[in-house]
């Protein structure tokens, strides 16, 4: 079996700075904020999304205090430390840069046999990568859903 993890509200929780990224970016670009309980993404903004405000909300997001202001979830990284690091996967549809830069500051890449970049829009499609991939049938998925961090176990044989 392998485990297989995203990482966004998942394995790191960055809602928070994620929105406050966001709405710092707005503002500076002479928008108006975005109040939510809900992560705000690209898809929020549509065409309206230009490549300075991702830049400007990203590069707040990055700043050095970012592991001041997310937190690692206790529970998956026990989980990720005692398993052998070949059957542990990252799963994940953010950004490459950004990704990157969140396993470095946290020191999170040492869990993980590999990154997986996925945009995660047909599961189906996601699932035949993943087997693809880690070259198994048999996966434990964690996946934030609405907020409240899933798992599930998928089996194809």
């Amino acid at each position: 079996m392998v485990y297989v993890v995203d990482l966004d509200d998942t394995l790191v929780l960055t809602k928070h700075l994620n929105n406050d990224a966001y709405n710092f970016a707005l503002e500076k670009n002479g928008k108006s904020r975005i109040k939510t309980n809900k992560r705000l993404t690209r898809e929020n903004f549509g065409e309206t999304a230009s490549k300075k405000l991702i830049t400007d909300k990203q590069n707040y997001f990055a700043q050095k205090w970012l592991k001041y202001r997310v937190v690692v979830n206790e529970e998956i990284l026990k989980i990720l430390q005692e398993q052998d690091k070949e059957n542990c996967y990252l799963w994940t549809s953010a950004d490459k840069n950004r990704a990157d830069f969140i396993l470095k500051e946290l020191d999170l890449y040492k869990y993980f046999n590999k990154v997986i970049y996925d945009d995660k829009k047909d599961l189906n499609s996601s699932l035949k990568r993943l087997k693809d991939i880690t070259k198994s049938n048999v996966f434990l998925i964690f996946e934030d859903v609405q907020s409240s961090t899933k798992s599930l176990c998928y089996t194809n044989r």
